[in-house]
């Protein structure tokens, strides 16, 4: 069975506001929805470093990887390949100062607080591991 690795990040901007990204209409999975930024690890890379990375590439944000937090993991079964999903957490800047540069993956952003990113990302492990984080403090409501 192959293995895959995602990381994902929650990031939350100083005025207590999440970064979503739309995925593109050209996605081959889930076209248009909203998701956080992520995706799957480079060679030799562990959850943060793969997280800081696609925040980069996904949005143009920079981030040191040690400053990233890893506050939800979990593992799924998908047809042959078992899943590794990650869930980090950053802090940034005010979103109004952040420049989002977004890459060909994404065609729209906003930043949108805390309880509605709940709503508008519907994936079920990352809208499960984004309540949990927050349930249990290791994401702060502004």
């Amino acid at each position: 069975m192959k293995v895959k690795d995602i990381a994902k990040s929650v990031v939350l901007s100083s005025d207590g506001s999440v970064l979503l990204l739309r995925r593109s209409k050209t996605d081959t999975r889930r076209p248009g929805e909203w998701d956080f930024p992520g995706g799957g690890f480079d060679e030799g890379e562990g959850a943060v470093q793969a997280a800081a990375r696609e925040l980069e590439e996904e949005a143009g944000i920079r981030v040191d990887p040690s400053e990233v937090k890893i506050v939800y993991v979990g593992t799924e079964l998908h047809d042959d390949a078992s899943v590794n999903r990650y869930l980090g957490f950053i802090t940034v800047g005010d979103s109004q100062s952040i420049a989002i540069k977004l890459s060909f993956e994404h065609d729209e952003y906003k930043w949108v607080s805390l309880d509605q990113a709940l709503i508008d990302f519907p994936h079920p492990f990352y809208g499960t591991g984004l309540a949990y984080a927050l349930e249990h403090g290791l994401i702060p409501r502004s």
